[in-house]
């Protein structure tokens, strides 16, 4: 796989074996909290670090030991916890306040935050205040089995969990999940006066603000986010200036928030990968103002977004409610790939460097599956040059509409659309070895005709239900496509991709079937 320069491919593999290795012991921790527990438990005593318990069950409080815990939020809020040390919450039941612990973890030795018990994840309800749980310029924590809520009749800025830097330093050391965060009364209007209220709520939320400060090291994974005003995740790491780094956004579920799904924003090389969300702009607080999409990446160096799934977007915001978005302020190159997108009214991608400072980021968007959005945008005022190469844009039930970057190669691509439907033929737009049926040729150029795909416009809900888009033995789109160079060396399938053979036209690049 390839992703940039290869120093960038080490990082981001270093964070995804780091990731996987960690899924085998979280991805089941939302039904039952002891395996993971227990393990979190286990680990800080191998460190000779302590372990406070806190039951707001108990009628009275306790020394925080297992026989006698703590039972108050405030309690637990009053000490300072050291490396290694864990602080734990009983299963099956509910405290309530914002939960603030203090103290600081070491790369060796992080505070963990987590259950312990049986029976369902302990809840945190912030009752309505700024955050249910905060972290700020703290480092090295792991947060997971918990259930996070912060309900309230009103909206305003709310969080399930807020990280923050504002002393102009350097925090680092964040592994976020599993977690479950559902109703949470953010803000939904992005519009003034509320816009930065909108900015700051979410399901889960980390900023840096101040001269120099910034997070590094953010893992966020296996989280399962709903009913959130503002939106689900938004990891933000630092500023157009300095940037934080080591964001891994990945494997996390966003279902139903009142706005945007995925935002990665000031960092350098942040992944967003295995990521599923639906109904975005919906829910129990649903937007209500400005734009929203999503998953999108603002003020990057190198941003990658892959391997997601983004469907049932079926809240038109102004302009925006794509699946995905490279947006104003990216440096490098922003390459989105491997995706599957589905019926969402705002289309499948917004170029939007000119929505603001303009960072010129080359747009690589590649072997990509968009069923039935119809839909792509560009701010003309942005500095991009896009490469959009070996998707499939497939939709037969209203007319394309299509804005590329004044510098645009639209190539190896398959496009089925309506007859009224016209492609976009501006002097900086080349158009090479496309496959188009039904949608007329923007040139000369491509084949006109049924790419005889497996079974087209069955896609499901997630990223493996695109195998309608494979391609039969009979295809006029097999071996015959442009030769890339740099080419990511594998298609939507993980089917290799040569950069000296010519591969199939489309997202499929295995034997015809």
């Amino acid at each position: 796989m390839t992703f940039g320069a290869s120093g960038r491919r080490r990082a981001a593999g270093r964070r995804i074996a780091a990731a996987l290795a960690l899924a085998g012991t979280t991805a089941l921790a939302f039904t039952s909290a002891p395996t993971a527990s227990a393990t979190a438990v286990a680990d800080a005593s191998t460190t000779a670090a302590s372990t406070t318990y806190v039951d707001c069950s108990r009628p009275t409080a306790g020394d925080g030991s297992q026989t006698s815990p703590l039972n108050s939020i405030a309690q637990a809020n009053a000490r300072t916890y050291a490396p290694g040390d864990t602080l734990a919450f009983a299963s099956g039941t509910t405290c309530t306040g914002t939960l603030a612990p203090k103290g600081s973890g070491t790369a060796t030795a992080p505070i963990t935050l987590t259950s312990y018990g049986t029976g369902a994840l302990p809840v945190i309800d912030g009752n309505g205040a700024a955050d249910a749980v905060l972290l700020s310029n703290q480092d090295h924590w792991r947060v997971g089995n918990l259930h996070l809520t912060n309900p309230a009749a009103t909206l305003a800025r709310r969080t399930g969990l807020r990280i923050t830097a504002t002393d102009g330093r350097a925090h680092r050391g964040f592994d976020i999940g599993p977690l479950i965060v559902d109703r949470v009364a953010g803000q939904t209007d992005k519009t003034s006066p509320t816009t930065e209220d909108f900015v700051q709520s979410a399901g889960i939320v980390t900023g840096a603000s101040g001269t120099n400060s910034t997070l590094h090291d953010v893992h966020v994974h296996h989280n399962r986010i709903s009913n959130t005003g503002g939106g689900g995740l938004k990891i933000r790491v630092g500023a157009m200036a300095v940037k934080g780094s080591g964001v891994l956004i990945e494997h996390n579920t966003i279902k139903d928030v009142g706005g945007d799904g995925i935002i990665a924003s000031y960092a350098d090389a942040p992944m967003i990968q295995y990521n599923n969300a639906s109904g975005v702009g919906n829910g129990v607080y649903p937007f209500s103002g400005g734009n929203f999409a999503g998953i999108w990446v603002l003020g990057d160096h190198n941003p990658t977004i892959q391997k997601n799934a983004v469907y049932g977007i079926t809240r038109m915001s102004v302009a925006d409610s794509q699946a995905f978005d490279c947006d104003w302020g990216n440096t490098g190159t922003c390459t989105v790939q491997y995706n599957f997108s589905r019926d969402n009214i705002g289309g499948f991608f917004l170029d939007c460097d000119g929505c603001g400072t303009i960072g010129g980021a080359r747009q690589i968007i590649r072997f990509n599956i968009s069923e039935n959005d119809c839909r792509m945008s560009s701010v003309s005022a942005g500095r991009s040059a896009l490469h959009l190469y070996n998707n499939v844009f497939y939709c037969t039930d209203r007319k394309l509409d299509i804005t590329l970057p004044d510098e645009s190669v639209v190539e190896n691509n398959i496009w089925v659309g309506t007859p009224d439907s016209r492609l976009p033929t501006a002097p900086g737009v080349q158009w090479l070895w496309n496959v188009f049926q039904g949608v007329p040729r923007p040139t000369a150029n491509g084949i006109a005709g049924d790419p005889r795909f497996v079974n087209p416009g069955t896609g499901g809900d997630s990223l493996h239900s695109a195998d309608g888009y494979k391609l039969r033995s009979t295809s006029p789109a097999l071996d015959n496509g442009s030769v890339i160079s740099g080419n990511g060396g594998r298609d939507y399938w993980g089917n290799p991709v040569s950069t000296t053979t010519k591969p199939h036209r489309g997202a499929y690049n295995g034997p015809g079937l």
